[in-house]
């Protein structure tokens, strides 16, 4: 058993010569210094070690992701130095605003090297490590747009909407927030629409009780009472029925409540967030959802992209998933080969998120990380097909676009591009109305067949006006 001590300091290091250089400083330093050479190893022994400080040198960005993704969904925020010129990793740390971790340039002088130590450490100290916020795994410029996004939430106390599919990690988003804002020390709530039956509304998030007179009491207990000055996220916006929708209006006024004469006085300091699994554009087109509680709650807007459309986080999620299961389950951490890796690619995922880590915990449970053959991957994805209808039909059944002559009746009106943009125009009319017929006017399908956000779809056919 090796022995544990409160100055450990594990090193994960591939060039021998730097782990030589490394060790050496540290163990002058008082520290306990033990070097890795493989990410597998290092992996299975740092819950052992209980280390005072990680250091990773020589890694690449996907590499060192892995790493940090992984202490991370342990919960182990330890302070983390990484030695490496790769700018693309400082901007990975500086997206993910991870606090616990530090970059700094090679070579490195012992002077450098105590001044990082110093700094990192004294964070700890003053207790300024967040250690709530939820992990986002995904390096895609969609992933990064959004993280950035939350960093500047975080100073804001505004509304804020997310939209997209299921599974695609709203929820998370949330708690990134509320975690990263100065409301963190107080509660998260949330409050699932889609669970709460009509009649039992009022008393789930107001907790009020109507006695024989239709008059409302006992407010004490309600959730409203007790996310005050936190976050209260409203998961399937989409599913509040016409009488929560008034309240929630009036609270985001700022307003208190009447109901039979009875003033009931809600708490102003709350933050809501909202999520709506469908767009909420079409319901209130539809007049199912108050356009004037639409624009109370859509003040900050974030779109979570569908999984297909950040295929890139795939590999990383891949990995992120069976580093996490394989180390619940106490075994020693298995890689998934690039060829496996490739299988997951090339699949759909109608789940997104969601469905790829089923996918990934499935395979860690069922499978002996010395057997994980590529037949594995293809049983789960075998006679999975898409529910959205085949474009390859729709864009062969398009007919041929007007003859081109009569463009060039006047080549002193007519320029190029604006030959290419009505061009564009008159196709892009055909194929979504190709599509819409194809899916029956189901403009989510239609929208995930032609790979554009469902606004977008929206707007095209209003200004195209297809009928």
């Amino acid at each position: 058993m090796i022995p544990i001590e409160k100055n450990n300091i594990v090193i994960l290091e591939t060039d021998p010569a730097s782990r030589d250089y490394l060790r050496s400083i540290f163990s002058q330093w008082g520290y306990t210094p033990f070097s890795f050479d493989t990410e597998v190893v290092f992996l299975d022994n740092l819950s052992l070690l209980d280390p005072e400080l990680v250091v990773l040198s020589a890694l690449s960005l996907e590499r060192m992701s892995r790493i940090i993704n992984h202490l991370k969904s342990r919960g182990l925020d330890l302070p983390i130095l990484i030695i490496s010129s790769d700018l693309g990793i400082q901007n990975f740390i500086d997206i993910n605003a991870f606090d616990y971790v530090i970059v700094i340039m090679p070579p490195v002088e012992p002077s450098d090297l105590k001044k990082a130590i110093n700094k990192i450490q004294n964070k700890f100290k003053k207790g300024n490590i967040i250690k709530d916020v939820p992990l986002i795994v995904g390096n895609s410029p969609e992933m990064a747009k959004i993280k950035r996004l939350i960093s500047k939430l975080s100073r804001s106390k505004n509304t804020v909407l997310i939209q997209g599919e299921p599974g695609t990690g709203k929820e998370l988003v949330a708690r990134a927030i509320h975690y990263r804002s100065d409301r963190k020390n107080n509660p998260f709530i949330k409050v699932n629409i889609a669970a709460i039956s009509d009649e039992i509304f009022e008393n789930e998030l107001f907790e009020c009780t109507a006695d024989e007179f239709g008059r409302f009491y006992n407010l004490k207990k309600s959730k409203l009472k007790v996310a005050d000055g936190g976050t209260l996220f409203l998961d399937k916006i989409e599913k509040a029925p016409a009488s929560l929708q008034s309240k929630l209006l009036q609270i985001l006024d700022g307003k208190s409540l009447f109901e039979a004469g009875y003033e009931m006085t809600n708490p102003v300091g709350i933050r809501i967030i909202a999520a709506a699994a469908n767009n909420l554009d079409m319901l209130v087109e539809k007049r199912r959802f108050r356009k004037d509680l639409y624009y109370r709650l859509n003040v900050i807007n974030i779109e979570m992209p569908p999984l297909r459309h950040r295929s890139g986080d795939i590999p990383l999620l891949v990995d992120f998933f069976n580093d996490s299961f394989w180390g619940e389950l106490g075994r020693c951490y298995c890689d998934i080969s690039k060829k496996n890796k490739d299988l997951f690619l090339n699949y759909h995922w109608p789940g997104n998120v969601k469905e790829l880590k089923n996918v990934v915990k499935d395979m860690a449970l069922t499978v002996d990380k010395d057997n994980m053959p590529a037949r594995f991957i293809r049983k789960n994805f075998q006679n999975k097909s898409l529910d959205i209808p085949d474009g390859r039909q729709a864009l062969s059944a398009i007919p041929e676009i007007s003859d081109i002559k009569i463009y060039l009746r006047d080549l002193h009106k007519i320029s190029l591009k604006d030959i290419r943009k009505e061009f564009i125009k008159k196709t892009e009319k055909k194929l979504m109305k190709e599509v819409l017929i194809k899916t029956k006017w189901n403009r989510k399908k239609a929208s995930m067949l032609l790979d554009i956000s469902y606004k977008s779809l929206l707007n095209k056919i209003k200004t195209y006006n297809i009928a």
